[in-house]
């Protein structure tokens, strides 16, 4: 076989499948490069990374002051906002403040100490407190706007608070509602019903509504109007009914002893008005008692209460209309 053959596949193997000696130095400097060109990017990582681990320091360490102090601060605040109410709150129970306004009064005090250190804290650690009370107050106004109902009913129940035309075991009637007070929150007023069911009402309707407060005096005046027949002695019933009032032990005889008057003359009955003091806790008591032995006394005394009849007239059916009824 020609040497020519050999030859021709040699230069072939050389083209197609191993590297030229040439190829292979270039290939060895360009890994050469390539890992040098690595460690110079790991060297350059590193330097910085130091450096930023040597500005995070030197800040901290310049930060470090501020920041005891704000930790101081915040310490020395905690223990004032437990030890200014005390004070506050002995001078308020010696007053005459409702003890819910006292409570109210207490977490005002607190809410605005620690606002007050909270707002040092954040000026000791560098926050720009000017800026961020501009922003609190821009969105202040925006909740406010949103809850204006809720902040009037918390400004009717400060102003409840401080007037006080009711305090808790009062009955009040309020519009159509009535019951006894039991608690005067800063939103809304409980009222326990004479059938045992709770009502809140929202303070800004007690505040803008006609109240009225039926346990503010001790004592209260009651006006009970007993009608009798036009035919019955008028000066009778008037005895009998006045010493029926001035006998009960629930009668006061202060400010005004009690006295019956002739009140009206009304279509079917003459009605006499027993006009009385008594307790606010004896009302209803009294009220009812009254009502069941006058009418005994009258029906003992043959006095008559008069009440409304009705008068039906039978006509026959084949009388003409309009023609009045045959008399019986």
């Amino acid at each position: 076989m020609p040497f020519g053959f050999f030859s021709s596949r040699a230069a072939v193997f050389f083209r197609t499948g191993a590297l030229a000696p040439q190829d292979a130095a270039g290939e060895a400097a360009k890994a050469a490069e390539t890992a040098e060109n690595v460690v110079e990017r790991i060297k350059m990582s590193m330097e910085q990374l130091r450096a930023a681990w040597e500005s995070f320091a030197s800040g901290f360490l310049a930060f470090l002051p501020h920041l005891l102090q704000a930790v101081i601060i915040l310490l020395i605040g905690y223990f004032v906002t437990r030890l200014v109410p005390r004070p506050i709150n002995a001078m308020l129970k010696r007053t005459n403040i409702d003890p819910v306004a006292v409570k109210y009064i207490l977490r005002v005090v607190r809410v605005s100490l620690w606002v007050l250190i909270v707002v040092m804290v954040l000026d000791k650690i560098g926050v720009p407190v000017t800026s961020l009370l501009t922003v609190l107050a821009a969105v202040g106004a925006a909740v406010a706007l949103a809850i204006r109902d809720n902040l009037a009913n918390l400004a009717s129940g400060v102003v409840l608070l401080f007037t006080k035309p009711f305090k808790a075991g009062d009955y009040v009637e309020i519009g159509d509602l009535a019951g006894t007070v039991t608690e005067i929150e800063l939103m809304q007023t409980y009222l326990d019903t004479t059938g045992n069911m709770r009502i809140a009402v929202p303070n800004t309707k007690m505040m803008t509504e006609t109240l009225v407060n039926y346990s503010a005096h001790d004592i209260r005046r009651q006006d009970l109007v007993y009608s009798i027949s036009y035919e019955n002695d008028l000066l009778a019933a008037k005895a009998l009914l006045a010493g029926l009032v001035e006998n009960h032990p629930l009668v006061l005889k202060e400010p005004a002893p009690p006295r019956v008057v002739v009140s009206e003359y009304a279509a079917s009955s003459v009605n006499l008005t027993a006009q009385l003091w008594c307790s606010g806790k004896e009302y209803w008591n009294l009220r009812f008692d009254l009502n069941e032995k006058v009418k005994a006394l009258f029906d003992e005394n043959g006095i008559v209460i008069p009440y409304n009849q009705l008068d039906v007239h039978l006509r026959p059916a084949d009388s003409p209309a309009g023609a009045p009824a045959p008399e019986e």
